[in-house]
């Protein structure tokens, strides 16, 4: 079953919530480990293939979790 817009849209605004949670309370090996990074790295790409900008919280994240050696999946 394909996702409407309504639902696609609070996926987006749930990740970006989440991201910022995990911004502020996420320790170095947190980034690493997390298997929330991945989530959050797929509705990345779901957001940019819907022709969303993704929000810089949400880079802030992929970026610390790639600093810690992490290979983040692309779409």
């Amino acid at each position: 079953m394909a996702m409407t817009e309504d639902e696609r849209e609070m996926l987006f605004e749930l990740a970006t919530v989440l991201a910022g949670a995990l911004v502020v309370n996420y320790e170095h090996d947190d980034f690493r480990d997390s298997p929330i990074i991945e989530r959050i790295a797929q509705v990345a790409a779901m957001m940019e293939a819907h022709h969303w900008e993704v929000p810089p919280v949400i880079r802030e994240v992929l970026r610390k979790a790639v600093e810690t050696g992490r290979v983040i999946g692309t779409a």
